[in-house]
C-alpha cells in the first residue's frame, strides 16, 4: 500500500514539473555549469548495475559476505559470514544499488552471522560490501546483482 503511494506521488509530482513550463520571456541568459546548479539526472553518479571484480585480499584479512533477495517482499538481506580477517576487520560497508536509481549506503559489524536488512525493489539490486580493517586496508569483498523472483502458477 506505502509503494502505491510513493509511486502515485511521484507520478503527480512528475506531472506537476512537465506540465510546469517556462513562464519567463527568453531573454534570461544560459546559467554556465560553473554557477553552482547541475542539470538533474535520473539516476546518482557512479551508479552502475553491473558487478565488478572484488578485490584480491591476502589470506589473513578474508572476509566473507552473503546477500540475498526476499522473493516475497524483496527485502535485501546482507549476511557476515566472518573469516580469517574476523578479528582485525573493523566494519562493513555495504552499498545498494536499486533499480529506481536509488544508492543506499549503510554498515555493519563483521561479526558471524550479523544480518542487515535492506528495503530491495522488484527488479535488479547490486550489493557491494567492503571490509575496514584495523591496519588502514579496505578492500571490496563482494558484488553481486540479486534479482527479484516473481512467482509462478502452475498450471
Amino acid at each position: 500500500m506505502k509503494r502505491f503511494l510513493l509511486v502515485g506521488m511521484v507520478l503527480v509530482i512528475a506531472a506537476v514539473v512537465l506540465s510546469a513550463g517556462c513562464t519567463g520571456s527568453g531573454n534570461a541568459p544560459a546559467q554556465s555549469p560553473a554557477s553552482g546548479t547541475a542539470a538533474p539526472s535520473q539516476t546518482a553518479p557512479g551508479f552502475s548495475l553491473t558487478p565488478t571484480p572484488v578485490d584480491s585480499v591476502p589470506s589473513y584479512l578474508k572476509m566473507v559476505c552473503d546477500a540475498e533477495k526476499d522473493p516475497l517482499n524483496a527485502k535485501i538481506t546482507v549476511i557476515s559470514r566472518g573469516g580469517d580477517g574476523l578479528y582485525m576487520c573493523k566494519g562493513l560497508d555495504v552499498t545498494a544499488y536499486l533499480s529506481t536509481g536509488e544508492i543506499l549506503t549503510n554498515s555493519m559489524q563483521p561479526d558471524v552471522g550479523k544480518e542487515l536488512k535492506l528495503d530491495g525493489t522488484q527488479g535488479t539490486d547490486r550489493i557491494v560490501v567492503v571490509a575496514h580493517y584495523d591496519n588502514g586496508d579496505s578492500y571490496k569483498i563482494f558484488d553481486d546483482v540479486l534479482e527479484y523472483r516473481k512467482r509462478t502458477t502452475n498450471q
